[in-house]
């Protein structure tokens, strides 16, 4: 992992999280003033040391491999707070999420034992997982999807080798995607479904 790209999750994660608080006291994020004062505090601490190591470090050593989706998820909502930008619609947000709970089912069962094959070796080298990539995101172009860019930037994040692994699945997935994805499936599908009855009800 390149030195300058371990601090930036954890900036935007504190950036975040300054946001948040901001939201919670009544006030409002947005604008450059209290954005420079946000990113301001937040370099600040991500490199304050605790114990000889900066915030941003430790983060690292908990949490070593977050991958580009999730990066570029939460830079997405920063950036909305900021400046009311939608860097991501809710179509490629509804493309991630979709995209990070196939991935998790295929990737982290199989990576258990589950299953004779097992998809991480894939990821190492060239292999079926690169073309399929490939594919899904020309095929985003094709649609217009946003989600295409944050594809484009995972790939390019591995070809710079961006993370602390080498292999193309820590760049695609990661748990924290995974669990907050299917988090966000099954909210939309409880509340289609209690809409739907509600709407049912009405009818009659």
């Amino acid at each position: 992992m390149t030195m300058a790209f371990s601090y930036f999750f954890p900036f935007l994660l504190l950036m975040a999280l300054c946001q948040k608080t901001l939201m919670i006291l009544g006030r409002n994020p947005k604008g450059w003033g209290r954005t420079v004062v946000l990113a301001s505090v937040s370099g600040l601490l991500v490199i304050l040391p605790i114990g000889g190591l900066p915030v941003g470090r430790w983060w690292v050593s908990l949490y070593a491999n977050p991958s580009i989706p999730l990066v570029a998820l939460l830079f997405s909502w920063v950036m909305k707070n900021c400046f009311q930008t939608k860097l991501l619609d809710p179509a490629a947000i509804q493309t991630c999420t979709i995209f990070s709970v196939v991935a998790g089912a295929v990737l982290y069962p199989m990576a258990m034992g589950i299953g004779t094959a097992d998809p991480y070796c894939a990821g190492w080298h060239f292999s079926w997982l690169f073309v399929m990539l490939l594919g899904i995101t020309l095929v985003l172009i094709f649609f217009n999807n946003r989600f295409s860019f944050v594809l484009l930037a995972t790939i390019l994040a591995f070809n710079f080798h961006l993370l602390e692994s080498r292999n193309l699945w820590d760049y695609l997935v990661d748990p924290v995607l995974v669990i907050i994805s299917i988090a966000v499936l099954i909210q939309r599908l409880v509340t289609v479904y209690f809409l739907n009855n509600f709407i049912y009800i009405r009818r009659k």
